[in-house]
């Protein structure tokens, strides 16, 4: 990685609701605005982030809307029968090699100086792993940022290692960019601002899901993901005095879920998305220093 480091921005995960995140990038795409030193992204974040830095205008938002609403992708039932809910192999078969939603890998665009990294979690230990990506090894940093616990379940091999969706061990990390030299750190967030991330309904459920075999580890998992997204929370809300945070979320609770949205759900938080990211370009532009491409 580079060592001149200023400016990063992050992508927060959320399955479906990252088609808002889809539309704050392409008005940044639309604007020419690519400041940043350092791009991370996490689980769907990560897959916007690489459309993103490949300058793919309009890509994310294509795949989330014609991959991830077909059958073959999100099949519910299979979860109480051991399956695979989510078909991510069949998800990056089409990314890789199908037609109009094959991505537009364009080698300039996405080299390993763009400083591009996707987060993942370790299988077993939970631990956060910061994939530095780009054209080469994209598919399979990826793969592993977005394969959801007990949705997806055999993980993805990186280096040797078993890894998962990066959003139970780092779902937003401020803090990593920090650590790498940010001082202007912008967050794309798919919940709204004040939101702690807590997920209540869990709670709830456990008297169903203790039927589940593997609900003590599905429990673990939540407490370690809330316990780093409320450190995540703290940070950007008391960011050191050297620190300014900028967060773009939604002004509303997203219309999408993280799976299962119909398409005319997705197409008004895209939206919403290209709205505001527009907003905060013309906002924020000039305090970046920068002259945009």
């Amino acid at each position: 990685m580079t060592t001149n480091i200023r400016s990063a921005i992050i992508a927060e995960g959320g399955g479906q609701k990252g088609i808002f995140t889809a539309g704050v990038l392409d008005a940044f795409l639309e604007k020419k605005f690519t400041p940043f030193d350092l791009k991370v992204g996490v689980s769907a974040g990560a897959q916007n982030l690489a459309a993103y830095c490949a300058r793919a205008s309009q890509y994310a938002q294509t795949a989330i809307e014609s991959l991830t609403t077909e059958q073959q992708f999100f099949r519910p039932a299979r979860f109480f029968t051991g399956g695979n809910v989510i078909d991510l192999d069949w998800y990056f078969q089409q990314v890789e090699h199908s037609g109009k939603v094959r991505f537009p890998t364009e080698p300039n665009h996405l080299t390993p100086e763009s400083n591009f990294y996707a987060v993942a979690s370790h299988l077993d230990s939970l631990e956060p792993h910061y994939l530095h990506t780009w054209h080469d090894n994209m598919f399979t940093h990826l793969k592993a940022s977005s394969a959801i616990p007990f949705l997806y379940r055999p993980g993805v091999k990186v280096a040797g290692h078993g890894m998962m969706d990066g959003g139970v061990a780092d779902p937003l990390p401020v803090r990593w960019a920090h650590s790498q030299g940010a001082k202007t750190i912008w967050v794309i967030r798919t919940i709204e601002a004040h939101d702690d991330g807590k997920m209540p309904v869990l709670e709830r459920l456990k008297p169903i899901m203790r039927r589940v075999n593997q609900s003590p580890r599905m429990f673990e998992m939540y407490h370690h993901y809330q316990s780093r997204y409320a450190d995540a929370v703290n940070f950007m809300n008391s960011p050191p005095e050297d620190v300014n945070v900028i967060q773009i979320a939604p002004n509303r609770p997203l219309e999408s879920m993280i799976l299962g949205s119909s398409p005319e759900t997705l197409k008004s938080d895209y939206k919403l998305g290209f709205e505001l990211g527009l907003k905060a370009v013309d906002k924020w532009r000039d305090m970046l220093e920068v002259s945009v491409m």
